[in-house]
């Protein structure tokens, strides 16, 4: 929102954080009216004739301050209660090629 804001301020055009803004109230609007989102037909009817692939893509200047804020710095979730929520093996079902599956996958100590 603050790059958008910044960027509605100097250039006046929708670029790629300003369209993401335009989604992502688009999407709050209508689940608040319909408590549902069509993320396909939101993305095609606002894509202002670009490519949408990065749509959500900030670098790291600005997502830095967020990234070490409390909540995930110190997450509310212990290593130690993690073996009490994933059970049954559960982990072995996990996909390692997603961050958080992951993680808990790479870290087979966590179930001993």
């Amino acid at each position: 929102l603050n790059v958008a804001r910044r960027e509605l301020t100097t250039s006046r055009t929708v670029t790629r954080q300003v369209r993401t803004v335009v989604w992502l109230f688009k999407m709050l609007y209508d689940f608040s009216l319909n408590a549902q989102i069509n993320h396909r037909i939101v993305i095609d009817e606002l894509s202002y004739d670009t490519r949408n692939d990065k749509a959500f893509a900030v670098n790291g200047r600005v997502t830095y301050p967020y990234m070490r804020g409390d909540v995930l710095t110190k997450p509310r979730i212990t290593k130690g209660q993690i073996k009490e929520i994933i059970l049954g093996g559960g982990q072995n079902l996990l996909s390692p090629e997603r961050r958080f599956d992951a993680i808990i996958f790479n870290s087979p100590d966590l179930f001993d």
